[in-house]
C-alpha cells in the first residue's frame, strides 16, 4: 500500500461522489503516473475496515490534473462529509482483488 502524506481537503457541491481530484505529483506519491484512474473508492472507514474490505464502496475516478494545487484533494461535498469535520485528509491506495484499485480517503 502507498499513501500520501496529509492533504488539505476541499468539498465541492460540483462534483459527483465518484471524482476525486489531486495534483500529478500528489498522484506519483502513491503511484499513479496516468491522467485518471477507476478506482474502488472508501471514505470514512478505519484502516482495519479497509484491509478487511468489510466496507461498502463506491466505483469512481480519481483524476490528476495540474489545475489542482499540490497538497490538496479535491471531492464532492457528500463524500467530504463521510470524512467527519476533517480538513485534512490522506489517500492509501492498495492493489485490489480485480483489476480496480482499492482507494481509502482517510480524514486525519
Amino acid at each position: 500500500m502507498k499513501q500520501t502524506g496529509a492533504l488539505a481537503v476541499l468539498g465541492d457541491y460540483s462534483f459527483d461522489e465518484k471524482t476525486i481530484n489531486i495534483h500529478p505529483n500528489d498522484g506519483y506519491d502513491i503511484g499513479l503516473m496516468t491522467s485518471s484512474y477507476v478506482v474502488k473508492i472508501y471514505a470514512g472507514c478505519t484502516p482495519e475496515e479497509f484491509g478487511a474490505g468489510s466496507v461498502a464502496h463506491t466505483f469512481g475516478t480519481i483524476y490528476l490534473k495540474n489545475e489542482c494545487r499540490i497538497g490538496t484533494v479535491e471531492m464532492s461535498l457528500k463524500t467530504a462529509e463521510k470524512l467527519g469535520k476533517s480538513r485534512k485528509a490522506r489517500l492509501v491506495l492498495a492493489d485490489g482483488e480485480d483489476e480496480y484499485a482499492r482507494l481509502l480517503i482517510q480524514g486525519l
